[in-house]
C-alpha cells in the first residue's frame, strides 16, 4: 500500500485511475438503489397495513431520496454530469437491483426490500465507514444514522408477520424472490471491482465478508424460512448464489432495467414537462 493511501485522498482527483473507476461505479450503484428503493416505499404511504407504518415508508422514501441526491452530487468529481444521472439516462443506464425494476404488490415483498434490500445495502455502504477517501466520511455517517430506523422496521415487522402460518408463507415467498439478488450485490469471491478497493483502502473488507455481516443481520430473524442456517456461530445462507447473468459494472442482472412509469417517475419526467 502506497504512503498516499495511508495518509488517505482528500479529493477524487488524488485517486489513481482504477481506483476512481471503481468508486465511482460503486457510488453510482448505490445511488440509483436508493433512488429507486426510494419510490418503492413512497408507493406504500397509503397502501400500508397501518397509519404508522405508512408514515414509515414515507419517511424511509424521503431519506433514501436525500441519500441518492448526497451520492449524485459526489459524483461530479469522478466524471458525471449530476444533472444528466437523475434526469436523462436509459433504463438500461440504471444500476439499480432488478428488485427495483417495477412496482411492488405486496407488503411482504415490501418487507423484502425493507429488510433484505436495505440492509445489503447498507451493509455496503458500511464498508466506507473507514475509507480512506476522506470526503465520503461525514455522508456515510449521516447516511448510517438514518439507515437503523429502517432497519428496525423491517426486522418489527417481518417478525410480525413470522407469528402467523399466513404470514410466514407469504414472506417465505417474497424473501426467496429476493434473496438471491441480495447475495450478488457484494459480488463474488474475489471480485476485481471490490478487491481493488479493499487493496487501495476504499472498502473496508472484500465481498464474502460483507456478504457475511448481511447474513449474520439478518439471519436471526429470517432464521424459520429455510434461507439460512447456522455454522460454527455464523450465519450461512442455504441457496448459494447463482452468478448467472451477473453484471459486475450495473451489480445487477445484466439485461433490463426500471419499466417505464418507474424511470419516469426517477427522472421526474412529468413535473418537469411543466417548465
Amino acid at each position: 500500500m502506497t504512503e498516499t493511501t495511508k495518509s488517505g485522498f482528500k479529493s477524487a482527483a488524488e485517486l489513481p485511475d482504477d481506483l476512481h473507476s471503481h468508486l465511482g461505479i460503486l457510488l453510482l450503484s448505490l445511488a440509483d438503489n436508493k433512488r429507486m428503493l426510494g419510490i418503492r416505499y413512497s408507493d406504500w404511504i397509503l397502501g400500508a397495513p397501518s397509519v404508522e407504518a405508512g408514515i414509515a415508508c414515507s419517511a424511509m422514501a424521503q431519506d433514501e431520496w436525500g441519500h441518492g441526491r448526497i451520492i449524485y452530487s459526489m459524483l461530479k468529481d469522478f466524471g458525471h454530469d449530476p444533472a444528466a444521472l437523475e434526469h436523462e439516462r436509459t433504463s438500461e443506464e440504471y444500476r439499480s437491483s432488478e428488485l427495483l425494476d417495477c412496482d411492488v404488490s405486496s407488503w411482504p415483498e415490501l418487507l423484502a426490500l425493507n429488510f433484505l434490500w436495505d440492509t445489503a445495502i447498507s451493509v455496503q455502504v458500511e464498508m466506507l465507514l473507514e475509507s480512506c477517501f476522506e470526503p465520503i466520511h461525514y455522508k456515510v455517517r449521516k447516511l448510517l444514522e438514518e439507515e437503523r430506523f429502517h432497519f428496525d422496521h423491517g426486522s418489527g415487522w417481518t417478525s410480525r408477520l413470522m407469528t402467523s402460518d399466513e404470514g410466514k408463507n407469504a414472506l417465505g415467498k417474497a424473501f426467496a424472490t429476493a434473496w438471491n439478488a441480495c447475495l450478488r450485490w457484494f459480488g463474488p469471491e474475489n471480485d476485481p471491482l471490490i478487491e481493488a478497493l479493499v487493496e487501495g483502502g476504499i472498502v473496508s473488507t472484500n465481498a464474502d465478508c460483507a456478504r457475511m455481516r448481511w447474513l449474520n443481520r439478518v439471519g436471526p430473524t429470517v432464521r424459520d424460512l429455510g434461507l439460512v442456517y447456522t455454522e460454527n456461530s455464523e450465519w450461512v445462507s442455504e441457496p448459494a448464489p447463482d452468478w448467472n447473468g451477473w453484471s459486475p459494472v450495473r451489480r445487477r442482472a445484466s439485461e433490463g432495467g426500471p419499466d417505464a412509469d418507474s424511470l419516469a417517475r426517477a427522472r421526474g419526467d412529468r413535473n418537469r414537462s411543466l417548465l
